[in-house]
């Protein structure tokens, strides 16, 4: 789930992160009562909830790369065990001289 923080066009007012709905309802309060005449403007930022940091998908890109090395090595066993014929079980002999 996305949060939203709306910031104004006119100052340097930001509304804490929270819901759409919320922030423009808060930057709405904002203009009436520090900026009265002007409509809302301003930019607004969206983040993912739960991403840890600002890397952005680094865990997707482990997640990824551990997913193709072990499809790698699944490849790479499965190639070799069928590239190997099948061999019949050798039978030693010994021959004892009299």
């Amino acid at each position: 789930m996305s949060q939203f923080q709306y910031a104004c066009g006119e100052c340097g007012f930001r509304t804490p992160w929270s819901t759409e709905s919320q922030g423009a309802e808060w930057q709405e309060a904002h203009y009436a009562q520090r900026h009265p005449g002007i409509p809302p403007g301003g930019m607004v930022r969206t983040r993912d909830r739960g991403r840890s940091g600002s890397g952005g998908g680094g865990g997707c890109v482990g997640l990824v790369a551990a997913l193709f090395v072990l499809l790698l090595v699944a490849s790479t066993c499965r190639s070799t065990a069928r590239s190997a014929p099948a061999q019949a079980p050798v039978a030693i002999s010994w021959e004892v001289l009299r």
